[in-house]
Parts: structure tokens; C-alpha cells; sequence
């Protein structure tokens, strides 16, 4: 047994300094309570305002972050070590927030073609957006998984968002359902990974840990439970059933927020606890990480093979996805390329996804989303520029170069290669050749010519929100993909900066 007396602490008042870390946090929390509030006042016809509401909001903690990146210097420790202050958690929330602003952009268009413009959809993004935020910078069991459950609770009301469609309701059942068991799981790991060590933040369970000479079994079950509940939320196999129905159940507009910031927040913590904290058991949990990474890239590209829907393609890709950015938590701690390889991954995927979800987003007809392949066929000659950034956000998911894509890949297959796990690399580079079959599949049907005999689509214009959205995403795609050094050297001084476990 590891635990220890836990010595009684006096209460102390938090500081000033506490307060300003987290002043991004604060503000969006605050953007939760005020459009709620708004949402009683401003009436029915003019809820974009709402929107622009959530937009500002979303700008001012960004700011935050950004007077955060460089006042957080090597990072430091808030609310008595249970919040890290550090570059690391600013790259995350600066992902996050750049990925909520798009979504927020997109979704009046969306909402109002399909009958599902109510004022609470604005501040349920803004509350998820809060909880991952948490999450990313979370040093303390308690607040993980509080963040967890404010992200969560705001992911299942927004999945039932469409309240008069039976299937949107499913996905919301069985989002809710699951993701019970998955922070059952989580809770009961904490428990347990509590009880060995008698300490509930990481910095002090890092510690025990490294003094330790004999490790526990009820510990390394506590951590093999505590990676359940995070695997759940980041969509890996085998806890990814629920990912493609919820997809393609839950409004369009929301599935291209989760299906990004989710992951982001998912493996954001999960590279803080495993890699960080519990680097003194790296030998018994990494060949569970190590299947699990394999089994989420194989399961995911063999079953988008044989979709025919494009959001459940997408659900299928993004599992095979985040078991390319496992292989960064799976290397060795030791490896700083695999932190790096994570969070270059992050940026590019949050782009790339947000941009190919958001093409099905902005052409949704009106009461419906057609987002079937054959509503895609012949695209090209009604919607040439949205095809060309469709087509653009397959090749880079597809990891093509120069886009994004390539080089998030490639930096996760560079930290296994140097970490001495090559196999771990070519079962991503043979499943990655595997995905260029389907993402060309759905590519080629957009520059085929409809048949004669085949209905019309009606495929809605995009506003200029939409427009927006999609030119900023097919940007991003390729700013990540030509200039790799930006987003590099960003991600190299999170990973630097990263608030050190050991730290008192």
C-alpha cells in the first residue's frame, strides 16, 4: 500500500493570481449564465443575436489564453495545485475555443433550416466548451472528473437537441447511458488509484509513485480504469459503439463539435495523467494503450469501408483517428516528440474535421440532413468550391501532403519509430493506406455526374457564415500542412512548458 496521512491543510483564501489563470474559464462560464438570461428576452425571430452573443464571448477568452500563453511563463499551479496555470493548457483551450467559434458561426443557418433555432443550444456549447477547458488543465482527480460531467451533461442534452426526432432522441439515450457506465469506470479508478496513494492531485500521486518500489495491483487496475472512462470519451475501441449513432443521430451542427473538441479534451488529459503522472508504471499500462491504439485504427478504417452515410463514415474515421493519436500517448514518457506529435495531431484534426462536417452543416436541406453518398454524387457541378474543400478535408483525414493531415501522422509515427516501437508505426502507416480507399470513394462520387434517373438533392446555398466557416478550415488545412514550423514550435513550447507533476 502507498497511501499516507494526509496531512490537515487551513483553509486559505485563493489569491488574485489564481483568479486571472483562470480568466478564460471565468469568462466563458460567465457566457454560459448571461445568454441564458438573454435567451428569456430576446425573441424568437432574432436569436442569431445569441449567437453573436457566443461568438464575443468565445473571442474574449481567446484573448485570454493568448495574455495567458505569455504571462504563464514555465507554468505554474492554481488553486493549491489542483488547476495548472501552463503553455500546454493554453494550446488546448486555444484549439477548443477556435473550434467553438466555427461550430457557432455555422449553426444559425443549420438551426433555423431544420426548425431547431432555441436560445439554450448557445449556452449548452458554451458550458461544454467550459468543461474541456477544465479538462485541459486539470491537475486534480476531483476536477477531472467534474469537468468531465459538465462537458457530458451539456453532450447529452445537445445530442437530443432535435426534440421531435425519434432518432435524435435515441442517440441521446444511448449517449446518456453509456457515458454513465464510462464515468462509473472513471470514478471507481479514481477510487482506487486514491486509496493506493492517498493523494487525489497528480503532482502528489506522481510523486508517490516515483518513491514506490513495489506496485500495487489495486493501483494499476485504478489506472486501467481511470484510461476506460477517458478511451469512452475519446471514441477508441472497444469503447466506441455508441460514437456512429450518436453521429449520425444528433443535429449535424453538434456532431461537428463533439466529434472534434471531445477528442481534443479527451486526449488532452489523458497525456497529462498517463505520460505525466504515471510514468513510474509506464511498463504495465502501455501494452493496453498499445492495443488499444491498434485495434481503434484497424476497427475504424474496416467498418467506414462499407458506410454509406457520410456522418457515419466520418463517426468511423474519427475512431480510427484518435487511435493515431493514442500512439503519442503510447510511446515512451521519455519522448517528447510524442507530446508534440499529440498536439499537432489535435490542431490538424480540429481543422480538418470541423471543415469536412461542416460542408454536410452548411448544404443540410431544409427539416433534413441528406448527407448520404448518393446525395453527394455530382456535388462538383452544382457546388464547385465546396467540393474542392470537401475533397481537400478527405485527402488531408486521409494524411496526403502537404495538408495537415500528413504531417500529424507523421510526427506520431516519428515518436514510435524513435521510441523503438515500429511496429506500433506501420500498423498506423497500412490502416492509413487502408482509409485513402474510402476518403477517395466519397472524393470521386463528388465529380461524378449524377444519373439520369437519379432524384435531385436539394442542396441548400450556404450564407455567408458558412462560407466563412469553410474558407477558414480549408486555410487552417493548409497552413498546417505548408507552414508545419507554426503550429510546431507552438506545440514544441506547450510540451517544454508543460507544468511538471513532480513540481511542489
Amino acid at each position: 500500500m502507498l497511501a499516507q496521512a494526509v496531512p490537515i491543510v487551513p483553509l486559505v483564501t485563493p489569491s488574485a493570481k489564481d483568479l486571472l489563470g483562470l480568466l478564460p474559464e471565468l469568462i466563458l462560464g460567465g457566457g454560459f449564465v448571461v445568454l441564458m438570461l438573454l435567451d428569456l428576452v430576446v425573441p424568437a425571430r432574432r436569436r442569431a443575436w445569441l449567437a453573436a452573443f457566443a461568438f464575443l464571448f468565445i473571442a474574449a477568452s481567446f484573448g485570454a489564453c493568448m495574455w495567458g500563453w505569455f504571462d504563464s511563463g514555465s507554468g505554474r499551479a492554481l488553486y493549491f495545485g489542483s488547476i495548472a496555470y501552463d503553455k500546454y493548457a493554453m494550446f488546448i483551450n486555444a484549439v477548443l475555443l477556435i473550434s467553438a467559434a466555427l461550430v457557432v458561426i455555422i449553426s444559425p443557418q443549420y438551426l433555423n433550416r431544420r426548425g431547431l433555432h432555441y436560445g439554450e443550444y448557445y449556452a449548452l456549447i458554451l458550458a461544454a466548451t467550459t468543461g474541456m477547458m477544465l479538462l485541459a488543465g486539470a491537475m486534480s482527480l476531483m476536477v477531472i472528473f467534474l469537468a468531465i460531467e459538465l462537458l457530458s451533461v451539456s453532450l447529452y442534452i445537445l445530442s437530443g437537441f432535435s426534440r421531435h426526432e425519434e432518432r435524435s432522441q435515441e442517440a441521446a439515450l444511448k449517449y446518456l447511458l453509456l457515458g454513465g457506465f464510462a464515468s462509473g469506470f472513471l470514478l471507481f479508478g479514481m477510487a482506487l488509484v486514491y486509496g493506493e496513494t492517498g493523494h487525489t492531485q497528480l503532482q502528489q500521486i506522481e510523486a508517490a509513485l516515483r518513491v514506490s518500489t513495489n506496485v500495487d495491483p489495486l493501483l494499476l487496475a485504478g489506472v486501467i480504469l481511470i484510461f476506460i472512462g477517458l478511451a469512452f470519451k475519446a471514441s477508441l475501441v472497444p469503447f466506441h459503439t455508441w460514437t456512429p449513432d450518436v453521429y449520425q443521430g444528433a443535429p449535424t451542427s453538434v456532431t461537428t463539435f463533439m466529434s472534434v473538441a471531445t477528442k481534443v479534451a479527451a486526449f488532452a488529459v489523458m497525456v497529462r495523467v498517463f505520460t505525466y503522472t504515471f510514468p513510474a508504471v509506464y511498463a504495465h499500462w502501455q501494452a493496453i494503450v498499445f492495443l488499444v491504439a491498434i485495434a481503434s485504427m484497424l476497427v475504424g478504417n474496416i467498418a467506414a469501408l462499407t458506410q454509406t452515410s457520410v456522418k457515419r463514415m466520418l463517426a468511423y474515421s474519427g475512431i480510427a483517428q484518435a487511435g493515431y493519436i493514442l500512439i503519442g500517448v503510447a510511446v515512451s514518457p521519455s519522448e517528447p516528440l510524442g507530446t508534440i506529435g499529440v498536439l499537432y495531431y489535435l490542431a490538424a484534426y480540429a481543422v480538418t474535421n470541423i471543415g469536412a462536417f461542416a460542408v454536410i452543416t452548411v448544404m443540410a436541406g431544409r427539416g433534413e440532413d441528406l448527407d448520404s453518398y448518393a446525395g453527394l454524387r455530382g456535388l462538383a457541378y452544382r457546388r464547385p468550391y465546396v467540393a474542392a474543400a470537401m475533397g481537400l478535408f478527405l485527402l488531408s483525414l486521409g494524411g496526403f501532403p502537404p495538408t495537415a493531415g500528413f504531417f500529424g501522422k507523421f510526427f506520431v509515427f516519428a515518436a514510435a519509430i524513435k521510441s523503438g516501437q515500429t511496429s506500433l508505426a506501420l500498423w498506423g502507416i497500412a490502416t492509413s493506406a487502408v482509409s485513402v480507399f474510402y476518403y477517395l470513394r466519397v472524393a470521386l462520387l463528388m465529380y461524378q455526374r449524377p444519373a439520369a434517373d437519379q432524384p435531385e438533392y436539394q442542396w441548400s446555398r450556404s450564407t455567408f457564415g458558412g462560407s466563412a466557416v469553410l474558407l477558414a478550415t480549408t486555410a487552417g488545412t493548409l497552413v498546417l500542412g505548408i507552414l508545419v514550423t507554426l503550429v510546431y514550435s507552438a506545440a514544441a513550447a506547450a510540451q517544454g512548458a508543460l507544468l511538471p507533476v513532480a513540481a511542489g
